[in-house]
């Protein structure tokens, strides 16, 4: 959480943020002794953050990405319970839904999640906007996956007519 403001950086503490401060943390970031999963910021900071602009990258913190603002509580709560995942050639999603230590109950909690999200986008014209579903690691073979399982009883018929 990019701040200056002492009552900001309290209240971004108490929500969780692990990095809380101002210019100060800019030559930790590009000296590579920080990293986060998302970086926020307040408005006045943004001039500030320029030198991080190449280093951060899809990081880099934005407005249309909602992630410099005033409500910091709204801001780093979005953040903490989000999950990002990138769509290629308008059919194939890439996303990391674990680590190899994470409980196999948090795993498919994240895997409903991408599913669910991916469903709520579906253009009305179409039966299905998801066909398969494929889960691998860096070093392992890949495992398909039943959607019957992560979607609701209307979901799955649309689903199973489409294929």
């Amino acid at each position: 959480m990019f701040t200056e403001n002492t009552e900001e950086a309290k209240v971004a503490e108490k929500h969780g943020a692990v990095f809380v401060g101002g210019s100060e943390l800019i030559e930790k970031i590009l000296e590579d002794e920080i990293q986060a999963d998302f970086y926020v910021a307040v408005p006045e900071m943004l001039p500030k953050l320029l030198p991080l602009k190449n280093k951060l990258r899809k990081k880099f913190p934005k407005s249309k990405r909602g992630s410099v603002g005033r409500d910091i509580p709204k801001m780093i709560e979005h953040f903490k319970n989000s999950h990002e995942y990138m769509v290629e050639r308008e059919c194939y999603i890439f996303s990391q839904i674990a680590t190899l230590d994470m409980p196999q109950e948090q795993i498919i909690a994240n895997m409903s999640s991408v599913i669910k999200d991916v469903f709520s986008h579906k253009p009305a014209s179409t039966d299905s906007s998801l066909e398969r579903a494929f889960m691998c690691s860096a070093t392992s073979e890949s495992l398909w996956i039943k959607l019957e399982y992560f979607l609701s009883p209307t979901q799955t018929v649309a689903s199973a007519a489409a294929q």
